[in-house]
């Protein structure tokens, strides 16, 4: 086995080789190429949102704001008494409670339904624990660098709270992007009891 001198000897020499420079450029283009990868990947990341129905309203939610989807097919929320209208109850998720709200009805719109095709979107831990949103239909992913950002004055839809911003698609679809770190704080959010 060498010794460590003669190790750094032979590697100090081996670097001023032509080969070893010529590994070192292929080593430090690899590592720039990985580091351009990850950041078009985290920017790519950054704009894509989880495409949701909430009522009739097509939503854009960011992906870090959310935990999990949990069809609600054959799954029963628990009411609790002396709560408001919108807020529906209590689902059991693996041993969890997670108090679900619908959205729409705290925004003065028809109450949603939990039929089948309904979903609870539960918000990210960080935000607001054990917390979900009752949502109609789970649309895809959408990435919002391809849509069109409109005023959020300009129709006649139901103004849900913490509205981040409003896009139009190429296909000529209206999406409002909820911030839902501002809901988990959002006064009538938490006023769920009467």
């Amino acid at each position: 086995m060498p010794h460590t001198k003669d190790f750094v000897i032979n590697t100090q020499a081996a670097a001023s080789s032509p080969s070893m420079r010529s590994r070192e450029n292929l080593q430090s283009f690899q590592a720039s190429l990985i580091e351009r990868m990850q950041a078009c990947d985290h920017e790519s990341q950054s704009s894509r949102r989880l495409a949701v129905a909430i009522g009739a309203q097509a939503c854009l939610i960011p992906l870090s704001h959310t935990s999990e989807i949990v069809p609600l097919d054959g799954q029963s929320l628990t009411p609790v008494p002396a709560t408001r209208p919108w807020f529906l109850g209590l689902l059991n998720l693996r041993g969890n409670l997670v108090g679900i709200a619908d959205l729409a009805a705290l925004s003065g719109a028809p109450a949603q339904s939990t039929g089948p095709g309904s979903h609870a979107l539960v918000l990210a831990p960080t935000l607001a624990a054990q917390c979900g949103l009752l949502i109609s239909a789970v649309l895809g992913l959408r990435d919002i660098s391809e849509m069109t950002p409109i005023s959020k004055n300009d129709d006649d839809r139901i103004e849900l709270p913490t509205v981040n911003g409003r896009y139009k698609d190429k296909g000529g679809t209206c999406w409002d992007e909820l911030d839902l770190a501002a809901l988990a704080k959002h006064e009538a959010f938490l006023q769920v009891g009467r």
